[in-house]
């Protein structure tokens, strides 16, 4: 959401974001009225209190950028009568029951069909998921790029041992069983570290990891969720990026943002396969797409990189590839052009 508020304030629009919060309060991030509401309280109190704000502010457009405010929409188009434009950059019924069960999926298939053919626009990020959204009415394609003032380029630095890095959600289908079991493999004939940022949805799965972790010595850097404006440095120190999803079809058919931010800041990629990402990494000679489901196979393609004279060459390889097109820079002026059609602004 960060970039996108930021291209609409550069745009010149007054923007205001209402979120859920573990307290009520006001902040100001780089201009723009940041409205944190309290989750605490009974079931619906975040939607009433979102409600009610948005119903005050008198605002001439909502950009609704997760499920949950697409619902909300549904009480504001009725009572304000303005346009609202839902970004939706998951792909949200298999999502839900992945990490909250085959109930949450079925009840936001319903939602999505009663709610998002009422909105006046509707943004993705990769073409497959706007094929499915076409349904439901007007769709534009606007892939999740990085942008390049938070993504400066690395000092590229001699490092003391090679550093393994994961940024993303931590579940068993997007690998994260699978990665510590191949980076201890690792970890038994070569010298090297790995840092994750991210965080679990499954308590179950975090206790076995920081177990795993601690039981093989491993000596893992979890660093938790990270703002998206500090992660530069580090993403700076790292040596390979890792991106093992499972093999899903909503995996194989798209492109984690993750694996742009590895690559514009020069770092090579060992990465699950699909066409769209094999074309990428091929055309981009900046890293390897394996079975992401083959322990050993990607413990070997690791020590392979990290010995292989040319990774870091892989990496220069994909920064110049990608800094120059698979950037928000070069596509924000078309979520710009999506938001003018609705607010009548010059």
């Amino acid at each position: 959401m960060y970039k996108e508020v930021v291209s609409m304030k550069k745009a010149g629009h007054n923007i205001e974001i209402l979120t859920p919060h573990i307290s009520s309060e006001t902040r100001d991030l780089e201009g723009i009225k940041v409205r944190c509401f309290s989750k605490n309280g009974p079931p619906g109190i975040v939607a009433y209190r979102l409600i009610k704000q948005a119903l005050r502010g008198n605002y001439d457009l909502f950009y609704c950028h997760e499920f949950d405010p697409l619902v909300y929409s549904l009480v504001l188009k009725t009572l304000t009568k303005k346009p609202v434009i839902w970004d939706c950059h998951e792909y949200l019924i298999p999502m839900k029951k992945e990490l909250q069960g085959n109930l949450a999926a079925v009840l936001t298939e319903i939602m999505m069909k009663i709610a998002a053919p009422k909105v006046e626009h509707i943004v993705t990020v990769d073409n497959l998921l706007g094929r499915q959204l076409a349904k439901f009415g007007k769709v534009t394609v606007i892939p999740n790029y990085p942008t390049l003032a938070d993504f400066p380029e690395k000092n590229n630095t001699p490092k003391k041992e090679p550093n393994l890095l994961y940024v993303g959600g931590l579940t068993r289908k997007r690998g994260v069983k699978v990665m510590l079991e191949a980076f201890n493999l690792v970890r038994k004939e070569f010298d090297i570290s790995m840092t994750i940022v991210g965080g679990f949805y499954d308590s179950e799965l975090e206790k076995w990891a920081y177990e795993f972790d601690e039981k093989n010595g491993l000596n893992i850097n979890w660093l938790g969720w990270v703002n998206y404006r500090d992660l530069a440095p580090i993403f700076s120190e790292a040596s390979i990026g890792l991106c093992l999803l499972q093999n899903q079809k909503r995996y194989r058919n798209a492109i984690s943002t993750k694996i742009f931010e590895y690559l514009i800041m020069g770092i090579p990629v060992i990465t699950s396969k699909g066409p769209l990402l094999e074309s990428l990494v091929k055309n981009g000679n900046c890293g390897i797409c394996i079975d992401s489901e083959n322990i050993e196979l990607i413990s070997k393609k690791i020590i392979e990189m990290i010995k292989d004279k040319n990774y870091a060459n892989m990496g220069e390889s994909g920064k110049k590839f990608t800094r120059s097109k698979f950037i928000w820079e070069a596509r924000e002026n078309n979520l710009l052009n999506i938001i003018k059609q609705y607010t009548n602004s010059n």
